[in-house]
């Protein structure tokens, strides 16, 4: 009885001691299991339906004042119970990217939400730490709710806030002067995993059990976790959604990325003299320092060749200096689809005519544009609009989905496959949500399907898109489950990548099912590597 009683402290995250200095002893003896004593202070969540939720925890101290563009200090301790019903702000951002947090211009935003299942189990829980995407401009961590896949996946899920656009990862030769510049938002990602190492046992989680993931921007991020030394025992798994490792253009060298930061800083001048009249970038307002997605004039995200980071994740990959743990990585089966639905809205803003729909001049412009001239002969007879139901927008998806995130795709699994477990998968549901605000987006010509995000919805709870029908909420389950065990066992139920074969499991709804396939050859693997 006394060890059950002590377990049940711990999962709970209450002492005797915590439990009188907080006053909640009558709550705790009725079973309230709202209040969770972190390292820093004790906090009061939510308990509603299946799960407990505390959100706005902060992980490190402002980034504030003389603390804008240094690495995260450590949080303050306070006294009482601290609320932790409503998510922090988000961090300095337009919020033009959806899904993605709210438009934001205040910088003490470095906190994260737990969620936890409602009832404490018998053993500490699996940890899954996320990481948001939005181009390293746009997100947050409450973006995404997390109560579905914490409830039946029976894990912990953290998500984290982190500084994005030049806030978060300008690197300019005057920032060096304060320690490597580039790589706040990275840096911050650490200090909220050494919080979640150092706190996941008090909501009954297991701190030598935890599951690092995220998608796109954050797939990216959780990619240089794996590469960087000082990351290293603080995670336990990883999870890439639509950001394979190798290749593209998200690897920013530290050379390169300076160069870029001062032609980024004397744009940002730019903006500061015409809002503020003057061009101190140090000390503008901070709506003056961020762009929305797609909007920077130059790529933000993770720099590599500093001491954070020394070597790049091909570099990394290639001599076996990266932290080795279990990886499951995939892609949506369309990603490239929502390029060509940008080029399809673009089309309609440019001449004004909402019924404009991309045409096979605007295929070969895009193809020559994206890959030069010689290049686009030989692709558009290999992707032959006929080919795309005579739908230019469908042959331009395909192309750039197989050109980027499939080819990157395989080339991260053979590499992985090498040194750890690796699993791949393929998001291929071909009848997906939309969103919610079809006024504000519109459905183009063309189906959508699995492009880039749209499996979200399967994994999180998503007010910004339609309700999953019954089909595609099984596929959820299911999708749940795998991702829950998968930190749980670093295991997937299908066969490892290897380095002659992906080996990808499909993830579908309905008569598709679940499936392998050969995803090499469905994305043509071998004729992008002969364009090399």
């Amino acid at each position: 009885m006394l060890k059950r009683t002590a377990h049940m402290a711990v999962t709970l995250g209450l002492t005797a001691a915590t439990v009188a200095a907080t006053g909640t002893v009558a709550a705790a003896e009725h079973g309230d299991n709202s209040v969770v004593r972190t390292d820093k202070g004790a906090v009061r969540g939510t308990t509603t339906g299946p799960v407990r939720a505390f959100r706005g925890i902060p992980y490190a101290a402002a980034p504030t004042g003389d603390r804008r563009w240094t690495p995260p200090a450590p949080a303050a301790r306070w006294s009482g119970v601290r609320d932790a019903t409503r998510p922090g702000s988000a961090c300095p951002q337009t919020g033009s990217v959806r899904p993605a947090g709210p438009r934001s211009s205040n910088e003490d935003c470095l906190y994260l939400n737990v969620t936890t299942p409602r009832t404490p189990a018998a053993e500490p829980r699996a940890v899954m730490v996320y990481l948001h995407g939005g181009d390293h401009t746009d997100g947050s961590g409450a973006m995404h709710g997390a109560q579905q896949l914490a409830a039946r996946g029976d894990v912990i899920v953290v998500t984290v806030n982190y500084r994005l656009s030049a806030l978060g990862y300008l690197a300019h030769p005057a920032l060096e002067a304060r320690g490597e510049s580039g790589n706040y938002g990275f840096l911050d990602q650490q200090a909220a995993l050494r919080w979640v190492r150092r706190n996941a046992a008090a909501f009954g989680g297991d701190p030598d059990n935890v599951t690092l993931f995220g998608q796109s921007a954050g797939a990216h991020s959780t990619c240089a976790h794996m590469v960087a030394p000082s990351s290293a025992g603080l995670f336990d798994r990883v999870v890439l959604q639509s950001g394979a490792c190798l290749g593209g253009s998200d690897t920013r060298e530290r050379a390169n990325a300076l160069k870029q930061g001062v032609k980024a800083a004397r744009k940002i001048d730019e903006r500061i003299k015409a809002a503020e009249e003057r061009d101190d970038w140090r000390s503008a307002r901070p709506e003056h320092l961020v762009y929305g997605f797609g909007q920077s004039p130059y790529p933000y995200g993770p720099v590599y060749g500093g001491t954070l980071l020394p070597r790049t994740p091909q570099e990394a990959f290639a001599t076996g200096q990266y932290n080795k743990v279990p990886v499951l990585q995939g892609i949506n089966r369309h990603e490239g689809r929502a390029g060509a639905y940008a080029a399809e809205m673009g089309k309609k803003g440019a001449t004004g005519d909402p019924e404009a729909v991309l045409d096979q001049a605007d295929y070969r412009a895009r193809l020559e544009q994206e890959f030069g001239p010689r290049k686009a002969v030989a692709i558009a007879a290999r992707y032959p609009v006929g080919a795309y139901d005579g739908s230019p927008a469908l042959a331009l998806g395909a192309v750039l989905t197989d050109a980027d995130q499939a080819r990157r795709t395989v080339d991260t699994g053979r590499t992985l496959a090498r040194g750890v477990r690796t699993y791949t998968y393929e998001f291929a549901d071909h009848e997906t949500p939309w969103y919610a605000d079809a006024a504000t987006y519109p459905k183009p010509s063309f189906p959508m399907g699995a492009t880039h995000t749209f499996e979200l919805p399967y994994l999180f709870e998503l007010t910004e898109f339609d309700p999953l029908t019954e089909p595609q909420q099984a596929l959820s389950d299911t999708m749940i489950r795998i991702w829950s065990n998968f930190a749980r066992t670093g295991k997937a139920p299908w066969k490892p990548t290897t380095t002659a074969s992906p080996n990808a499991q499909s993830l579908a709804s309905g008569p598709d099912g679940l499936h392998p396939v050969d995803f090499a050859k469905d994305h043509q693997y071998d004729f992008w590597k002969s364009l090399d």
